[in-house]
């Protein structure tokens, strides 16, 4: 087996494609050793590390039969992916207490979610470090920052960045509903003293959560599978209104991971500048034991990313838990995969060494 890290964004339905791509990157050999998500990559990652006997292909199907809506036979396979907003039964139910309706902070109730976690993964494996390291992330609604919570973090972890905090935790369905309380449909989750929304919104790809989990020896070498579930470049002017907030939810959680390396010389660039700086600092150099020097020298592995993207989102595609949406989402994810690897062999051979 080849071994991987996982980067899941979060996407609601779009997950699909994410459940698509790792199931067949597993089916061609690929055994992920840490993995981190955000919102229903969260709920992804949770399905690969809390796997019963470790099949995490079957994880996925039975997580994503749960939350697949069944399809109603007398309506159009098209049409069905709007019924999620009446509520999933294994996933969210709409609120009915409207006496209380000028008290809500959500529309919608997540406790069928917490059961089907709760029902479905072993989270004492989730929570062994030795069987697969894990993290998820949530916005801190007391910070306004991120805080990831993991099963493990390497010693040179950034665990406390300005208002972005690392912690390791004994990790719960209620962590992973963290990640994906997205307002104002679902509920903020509590874990302690502090409240929780959906990761996405301040980063929805948490990358930084990886570098988090990584040993040293991996730094080099250790293939980072990213998928990206809001590709937003080279996609015609919006025509309409649906089409407007389409591309607004897009813009909104598209991958800014790049924008912050490199400048004008890019990720490659970067990577170049941080080889150099480790070539000509001297192996006793004192700036080589402080925390930023060991951060910095921890991005070095964003050389080993692989992208496997996803055509643009379609209209109401993040709530399309339809059986028509969600089949074609995960061969989208399947055929991405493929289309990737044929992309790699076509590489010079020095390029493909690299990837």
């Amino acid at each position: 087996m080849k071994k991987m890290a996982l980067v899941l964004q979060g996407g609601g339905a779009l997950g699909a494609f994410e459940y698509g791509v790792v199931t067949k990157l597993v089916e061609l050999g690929w055994q992920p050793v840490a993995v981190s998500g955000v919102s229903i990559g969260a709920v992804n990652a949770a399905a690969i590390a809390g796997a019963k006997d470790g099949d995490i292909v079957a994880s996925l199907h039975a997580m994503w039969d749960a939350i697949t809506l069944p399809t109603l036979p007398w309506m159009p396979a098209a049409m069905q992916g709007n019924l999620s907003l009446l509520g999933n039964p294994n996933f969210w139910r709409a609120r009915t207490d409207f006496l209380d309706i000028m008290s809500w902070t959500s529309l919608c109730s997540t406790d069928p979610m917490y059961e089907t976690l709760s029902r479905r993964l072993d989270f004492a494996q989730i929570n062994n470090e030795k069987h697969m390291r894990m993290a998820v992330t949530a916005t801190n609604l007391h910070t306004g920052g991120p805080t990831t919570f993991s099963n493990h973090l390497t010693r040179q972890a950034h665990v406390d960045a300005d208002n972005h905090t690392a912690l390791r935790a004994q990790i719960t369905p209620a962590h992973i509903m963290a990640s994906g309380a997205l307002p104002p449909g679902f509920p903020a989750a509590r874990i302690d003293d502090n409240y929780y929304w959906d990761g996405g919104m301040f980063s929805n790809t948490p990358i930084d959560a990886m570098l988090n989990l990584l040993e040293p020896e991996e730094l080099d070498t250790l293939p980072i599978f990213v998928v990206d579930l809001f590709p937003t470049a080279g996609q015609p002017e919006p025509k309409n209104m649906l089409e407007v907030q389409t591309r607004a939810t897009a813009l909104q959680y598209q991958n800014r991971f790049w924008a912050e390396y490199g400048g004008s010389a890019g990720l490659a660039g970067f990577i170049s500048m941080l080889e150099e700086l480790d070539q000509e600092l001297p192996a006793k150099s004192p700036l080589r034991k402080r925390a930023a020097f060991e951060w910095l020298s921890r991005l070095r592995a964003l050389k080993n990313i692989r992208i496997i993207e996803s055509a643009p989102a379609p209209a109401g595609g993040d709530h399309d838990f339809s059986q028509y949406g969600v089949r074609k989402a995960c061969e989208a994810g399947r055929s991405a995969v493929v289309k990737h690897f044929e992309h790699t062999l076509q590489q010079p051979a020095k390029l493909r060494a690299a990837a």
